[in-house]
């Protein structure tokens, strides 16, 4: 049999990695063996890694019916970023500025996303849960793989504690998860007012920001929730999004089906480098200290932390150059996701098969997508070619995200992506995207 494209290398799945070939033909695997493939095209990646293709659960795209935020990013954008980065599937968040709380703003995303990124990329949406659409959920429910709830204030989408159980007890009957931006808006108002009481104004601007959103606004939002599912919607899957503090990983342990999610700069970055980046590392929650990164980290090598998800949020420079307090929070990651992986793997000893894991494997699982996540016969032909002897240091004119920029400026990583493979189409080749 002659396939449309075999690729020949090292097949990382979770349970182990093996030298083989890949037969695809159309947008599927239809053959895995030893060797004797023959393809109208074939791709030689014996030196490589081959990853199922990368899932990321958290990107924000900014587009919407409104188009008012497309200056930022768009679904054209987005895709060209995300295959650059080897992902080849992403979960787009609800918060722009037409929230996604009803079927029918999904559905014009979902159009919106059809034709911008021509089939290349799978683009999934999560639907947002405000007071207003509580009984109106399952209306929902065949549009997104997700409901996302904010604890802090995000637009008019936050939910405060004492709606929180209806919330998830709302969501239980649509049987999708629910992820949860966990900040205690409480908290996070009292130290406004104890900071601003104290005078501090503006003297610490790398400081402040992390000062308005502590450890303990993490930790205390993640305990409501806790509670909150224990005692109404026990059967619904919870993820944590963007954990920022090790000790919340400590407390999920205890919990079955509520899992969590660490972003690229809460795992490299610390709140010194904020001293220095300034707005530009602005994050909710925001960066840590030195000390619970390395614990982050030694969570995330030891498997304890669910998902790598980017949390891709795209504000233009002149936005992110405003004082600290003003500026927009959020970095945008989706170009160098495998950049990333080839650190975690060659500088952090972290095992490939973890990567097929937290990478694609897991979120999958959580998804529901039965059609991606391994490397095997009758999966989506959804690929991640990871070179790991390619130097490469990152520059803003390299970058596809339309926001033109990356945390990453100037850092050199040990490894590169050299082919993402989405829906049997080779979308890319290092940094070109078809």
């Amino acid at each position: 049999m002659l396939h449309e494209l075999v690729i020949t290398g090292k097949i990382v799945n979770p349970e182990g990695i093996h030298e083989a070939q890949i037969g695809i033909d159309g947008a599927f695997i239809t053959e895995f063996k030893k060797q004797g493939l023959r393809g109208e095209r074939e791709i030689d990646a014996r030196g490589c890694l081959i990853f199922p293709g990368f899932i990321d659960m958290h990107v924000h795209f900014r587009e919407d019916g409104s188009h008012q935020w497309d200056y930022k990013e768009d679904f054209t954008s987005g895709t060209a970023a995300a295959l650059h980065g080897g992902v080849t599937t992403v979960v787009d968040m609800p918060n722009t500025p037409l929230p996604g709380i009803t079927a029918e703003r999904i559905r014009e995303k979902k159009a919106l996303a059809r034709t911008k990124s021509k089939g290349l990329l799978g683009i999934l949406f999560c639907g947002a849960i405000a007071e207003s659409n509580l009984n109106t959920l399952v209306d929902m429910q065949n549009e997104v793989v997700a409901y996302k709830i904010y604890l802090a204030r995000t637009g008019g989408l936050y939910i405060d504690e004492k709606t929180l159980p209806q919330a998830l007890k709302a969501v239980e009957t649509t049987s999708k998860p629910a992820v949860i931006h966990c900040e205690d808006q409480h908290i996070i108002d009292c130290k406004k007012e104890e900071l601003g009481s104290r005078g501090d104004g503006r003297k610490k601007q790398g400081e402040l920001h992390s000062e308005l959103r502590p450890a303990e606004a993490e930790l205390s939002a993640v305990r409501n929730v806790l509670s909150a599912r224990a005692s109404t919607a026990r059967g619904v899957k919870i993820s944590i999004a963007h954990v920022s503090v090790s000790d919340t990983v400590r407390m999920l342990k205890q919990h079955k089906n509520v899992y969590s999610e660490v972003t690229p700069h809460h795992l490299f970055f610390t709140r010194d480098d904020v001293l220095s980046k300034k707005a530009f590392l602005k994050t909710n929650p925001p960066l840590r200290t030195e000390a619970n990164r390395q614990r982050l980290l030694a969570a995330f090598k030891a498997g304890e932390i669910d998902f790598l998800a980017t949390d891709h949020a795209p504000h233009t420079k002149e936005e992110k150059a405003h004082d600290i307090l003003d500026a927009p929070a959020g970095v945008p990651h989706l170009d160098t996701y495998g950049n990333f992986v080839s650190w975690l793997i060659a500088r952090c000893d972290v095992p490939p098969t973890l990567i097929a894991r937290v990478s694609s494997f897991n979120p999958a699982r959580f998804l529901g997508l039965n059609d991606r996540g391994r490397i095997e016969v009758g999966k989506r032909a959804n690929l991640t070619i990871l070179e790991l002897q390619k130097r490469v240091q990152i520059h803003s004119d390299r970058l596809y995200t339309k926001c033109g920029w990356s945390p990453f400026e100037g850092y050199e990583f040990p490894g590169t992506v050299r082919h993402t493979i989405s829906n049997g189409v080779v979308a890319t080749e290092y940094d070109d995207v078809f």
